[in-house]
C-alpha cells in the first residue's frame, strides 16, 4: 500500500540537507499524492520551505538544545516523539541516522522505517541501507530505490523566489557590483577550521583570475568567517564585494548568476551544484568521492596522502599536509579551465 504520509528526518549542516532535495524529488515521482514532512534545524527553514517537494516543514531547536541543558533536551525528546505519533505517518526516512532519530520513528510507531545499517540504530529500522563510499546523493537515493524508484536523475536541485534573486541583485549594486560583468563567488570559510584551505592563498588565486579574465570578485561566508574573508580579499588586492551574514537564499541567488565558484567542501557549493555553476573544490581530510559530482564542470584539488580521507577535526600529524601542500597554481590552473565553459 503507498505511503500518504512521510516523514523524513535531516539534521544539520546546510550541504547535508541539500543533497536530501534530489531524494525529495524522487518520492513524489513515486507517490505524487503522499504528504512529505521534513525535520530539519531550525536554522534552514528558509532553504527547505521554498522546495515544492516538501509539504510541511518542523523545525528542530538545534540551538536552544546546545545552550538549555538536559532537562529542555529532555522535554523536547518526548516531545517530538509525542507529535510524530499524533501526526500517524506511515513511512519515515531517517537520513541522520542517530540514536535519538532512530528512536523517534520507533517510539512514534512509524509502521515502516528506514535508515542506515549502523550499529545499534540498525535495530529500530524495518528496512536498512547499508553506507559505501559513493557520491552522497547517490547514496540518499538509495532509499528512493528500495522503495520501487527506477529514476537515473541525480542532479542536485535548488528553489528560488524571485525576491531572493531582486534582494541579491540590490546588494550586490549597493556594493559596486556592474551589471553585466562577469563575476566569481569565493567560499572561503566552512566547517571546521580543518577543512578551510589557506584563505590568504585563496586571494592569490582570485588575483591571478580577476588578472586574467577582467571578473568581479564577491566573497560569501557567515559572520563568524569575516575574519577569513577579510584576508582572503587583502591578498587579492582587487575590490571585493564582501556578502556576509546574507540570509541562504540570497547566497544562493548569488551564485546562482556567477560565472565559477571557488571554495572548500562546504555547505556553498552545493548551491553552485544546483545551479550548473563551475566549481573548483579543495580538498583536506573530507572524501572527494562522497562530496563532489564526477563532471568535468565541477573539479577537485587535492592530495593524494595515506592519511586522508580522515574526516577529523584535529590532524594527527606534525603539519596538516593534505590542505597545506596544494599550491596557489594547482587551484588556478583549473579555475582557468572551467571559466572558458
Amino acid at each position: 500500500m503507498e505511503p500518504k504520509k512521510i516523514l523524513v528526518v535531516k539534521l544539520r549542516t546546510l550541504g547535508d540537507i541539500l543533497t536530501t532535495f534530489p531524494l525529495l524529488r524522487a518520492l513524489k515521482e513515486i507517490f505524487p499524492l503522499a504528504h512529505v514532512t521534513v525535520i530539519s534545524d531550525d536554522s534552514y527553514g528558509e532553504v527547505i520551505t521554498p522546495n515544492p517537494r516538501v509539504d510541511a516543514f518542523w523545525e528542530h531547536p538545534a540551538k536552544a538544545l546546545r545552550s538549555r541543558g538536559a532537562v529542555f533536551a529532555c522535554r523536547q525528546q518526548w516531545g517530538m516523539i509525542r507529535r510524530i505519533r499524533q501526526e500517524r505517518f506511515d513511512l519515515y526516512l531517517d537520513l541522520y541516522g542517530s540514536m535519538r532519530t532512530a528512536l523517534w520513528g520507533c517510539w512514534g510507531r512509524i509502521p515502516r522505517r528506514m535508515g542506515f545499517h549502523l550499529r545499534g540504530r540498525k535495530y529500530f529500522y524495518t528496512d536498512t541501507i547499508r553506507a559505501a563510499h559513493r557520491y552522497v546523493v547517490d547514496l540518499n537515493l538509495q532509499f528512493a530505490r528500495v522503495l520501487g524508484w527506477q529514476g537515473n536523475d541525480n542532479a542536485m536541485e535548488f528553489f528560488l523566489g524571485s525576491q531572493d534573486e531582486a534582494a541579491a541583485q540590490a546588494f550586490l549594486h549597493t556594493q559596486g557590483w556592474e551589471r553585466g560583468r562577469p563575476y566569481a563567488v569565493c567560499s572561503p570559510g566552512g566547517g571546521w577550521p580543518l577543512k578551510r584551505w589557506d584563505p590568504e592563498r585563496f586571494g592569490k588565486v582570485l588575483k591571478i583570475l580577476a588578472d586574467k579574465t577582467g571578473c568581479q570578485l564577491v566573497l560569501t561566508g557567515s559572520p563568524e568567517e569575516a575574519p577569513i574573508m577579510e584576508v582572503c580579499a587583502r591578498a587579492s588586492s582587487y575590490p571585493v564585494v564582501r556578502a556576509v551574514g546574507l540570509p541562504l537564499c540570497q547566497v544562493a541567488a548569488i551564485i546562482k548568476n556567477s560565472r565559477l565558484f571557488l571554495g572548500n567542501d562546504s555547505g556553498p557549493k552545493y548551491f553552485a551544484e544546483s545551479y550548473r555553476v563551475p566549481t573548483v573544490i579543495c580538498y583536506g581530510p573530507t572524501d572527494f568521492r562522497n562530496n563532489n559530482p564526477d563532471t568535468p564542470r565541477h573539479r577537485v584539488v587535492c592530495r593524494d596522502l595515506p592519511c586522508r580521507p580522515c574526516h577529523t577535526e584535529k590532524c594527527r600529524e606534525s603539519r596538516r599536509m593534505c590542505l597545506d601542500d596544494i599550491q596557489v597554481e594547482d587551484v588556478v590552473s583549473e579555475a582557468l579551465k572551467l571559466w572558458v565553459l
